[in-house]
């Protein structure tokens, strides 16, 4: 009887494998909503993710009836990328490598590192234009753990869920602690890890890390004439507001508004730290009212989801980038305090076609993400095709409970 085995998906299985482990800031996203995408009929490009109802507490024995007003985020699978390379008949018989471990060595790992980077990169531009609170000064680097602190008392202060947290630096902003904090003659197991390896370990509620991942952002110039609530008692995602004629406010600005001040989701109450909101589309003022569209939205007093302390009255100021002198125009390394109840990563599997030389797409069962590999035989051209690509998507869970920007230079 003649030898059967397994024809597995080594490819796509090696590929994925690799981009897994060289995750580091898409790895504290949230994948538990991936499954949403895997029916077996379409759902379109998003989904809608109900969040828990959140309730007031009523005085007395009378019954007092509340409406049942759900929120809901969506999650968004609309980002598809890949590496696709080719080589043709002569190359294959004079130039390519034999043998599979060459082969992996020199083309399915970089391709898998490089995968890596581009999820890790998208969910950082991702994270830092959505996160809403914002601690550090924007162009310089702190050279004490206090901005590492403050971000825990955000979050402590916002009712963030206990779990890992990752404080995700730039390689400048860990050198600025680092430096200044290594002179101890026998330091503590953690203080001799950053010794020795420039990368601190747990700290203040923190496990840290650095990553090129991180995004500079420049912040708008708007920030130089001021920008003013126009009309009472807004909420929600978009405010009318006026500013200057031809300055600018950019996607992931952060800003606070005069009097209006965050609040603990649980006791409804007042917080020590600036309530922030971040900037979702980029907006050049006209001189007249404009709208601005901003995360989280706006809930008052009375609400169910009350996350401020009032409205903002009219004529109220913006402070962009609080902590941060002069910003407009500023330009500085945004970091990442993130938890993963902050955002959500979803992924999605491709097509996976039949009449070619070889096709295969394996799934993480956790995550969700896929990695589709196809190679297939041009004759025109006498080539041998080959590609792996990628569908991925994003959305806010709680973005202003579970994640804070670090600004830094």
């Amino acid at each position: 009887m003649a030898n059967q085995f397994l024809d597995t998906n080594w490819v796509s299985m090696k590929i994925l494998w690799i981009l897994q482990n060289a995750l580091e800031i898409a790895s504290v996203f949230n994948t538990e909503w991936e499954s949403e995408f895997g029916k077996n009929f379409p759902v379109g490009s998003s989904v809608q993710v109900k969040l828990p109802q959140r309730w007031l507490v009523t005085n007395g024995l009378g019954y007092q009836p509340q409406g049942i007003a759900r929120l809901a985020t969506t999650i968004n699978l609309d980002q598809v990328f890949g590496i696709h390379f080719e080589w043709d008949s002569y190359e294959r018989l004079v130039k390519m490598e034999r043998s599979q471990e060459e082969l992996e060595e020199n083309y399915l790992k970089p391709a898998a590192v490089q995968l890596a980077q581009e999820v890790d990169s998208r969910a950082a531009k991702f994270a830092y234009q959505n996160a809403s609170g914002v601690v550090g000064v924007l162009g310089t680097n702190s050279t004490t753990i206090d901005f590492a602190a403050a971000a825990d008392e955000y979050l402590y202060e916002k009712a963030c869920p206990k779990g890992i947290r990752h404080l995700i630096v730039s390689p400048s902003q860990m050198r600025s602690y680092v430096v200044p904090n290594v002179t101890q003659l026998n330091p503590a197991p953690e203080i001799s890890r950053m010794f020795r390896t420039g990368v601190l370990g747990t700290a203040v509620g923190w496990e840290w890390y650095r990553s090129n991942s991180l995004y500079k952002h420049t912040a708008g110039t708007a920030a130089t004439s001021g920008v003013t609530i126009t009309g009472a008692n807004q909420s929600g995602n978009v405010l009318s507001v006026t500013g200057t004629s031809g300055q600018t406010i950019k996607t992931g600005d952060k800003f606070s508004i005069l009097n209006v001040n965050g609040v603990n989701p649980s006791t409804r109450r007042a917080i020590t730290s600036i309530q922030t909101f971040t900037v979702l589309t980029d907006l050049t003022l006209t001189g007249g009212t404009d709208t601005i569209n901003i995360s989280p939205a706006i809930y008052g007093p009375g609400s169910q989801y009350q996350n401020v302390d009032a409205l903002p009255a009219d004529t109220a100021a913006f402070t962009f980038w609080p902590g941060t002198t002069s910003p407009s125009g500023k330009a500085g390394v945004v970091g990442l305090g993130l938890s993963k109840f902050a955002f959500a990563l979803s992924g999605g599997k491709l097509e996976v076609p039949k009449a070619v030389e070889r096709a295969e797409q394996t799934e993480d069962p956790d995550t969700g993400m896929a990695v589709r590999f196809v190679r297939a035989w041009d004759q025109r051209e006498s080539k041998m095709t080959n590609r792996f690509d990628m569908c991925i998507g994003f959305g806010n869970l709680y973005n202003d409970q579970g994640a804070v920007a670090l600004a830094g230079a």
